[in-house]
């Protein structure tokens, strides 16, 4: 039996490199299922600010954001709940950008639990947008995320597939365990 959060909504979290499809998967299952999701805040916070000139305390506002959306949206969830990336994400890049994560997101990195994680695979084809750098390897990233939910010892699965068939493959997945 898998352990739900107290609100009987199971979080499924999103995670993976820069344009491996993680919105789109989560606005497809969202869909399917009837439910809402939670958006990656980042994008929102940088349009409004600058994403070459950022500190760690940037990222801590981030990760502080995206808890609280993550808190309101399970409010109007129904079932399923889908998070667009976790803090898991946030400290990826501060170690990648800074070479050490803030202890704000190591420490509610351990305390936020999620039903399962979503890695996405980077078999998706790269699109370019004025939010997306690339200055990592999407394969290092990769395997960053899969470090990073073995070492909280987290139920995951790794969902490949271009478009539609994504959807397909995690919707069977979801099936399976739920």
């Amino acid at each position: 039996m898998v352990k739900m959060e107290k609100s009987g909504i199971i979080k499924i979290a999103v995670i993976g490199a820069e344009s491996t499809g993680k919105s789109e998967l989560c606005a497809a299952l969202s869909k399917y299922y009837n439910t809402v999701w939670v958006p990656e805040y980042a994008r929102e916070y940088f349009n409004d600010s600058d994403i070459y000139n950022y500190t760690l305390e940037d990222l801590v506002i981030i990760a502080q954001k995206q808890i609280a959306l993550e808190n309101e949206l399970i409010k109007k969830a129904k079932r399923f709940l889908f998070c667009d990336t976790t803090l898991i994400t946030l400290k990826i890049w501060a170690e990648l950008e800074f070479k050490k994560t803030p202890d704000f997101i190591c420490d509610k990195l351990h305390k936020i639990k999620y039903d399962h994680y979503f890695i996405t695979d980077n078999d998706m084809p790269w699109q370019q947008d004025e939010l997306r750098q690339n200055k990592f390897s999407r394969d290092m990233i990769l395997g960053m995320n899969k470090n990073e939910v073995n070492d909280l010892n987290a139920s995951f699965s790794i969902i490949s597939g271009v478009n539609e068939e994504r959807a397909k493959n995690a919707i069977k997945i979801i099936d399976q365990l739920f």
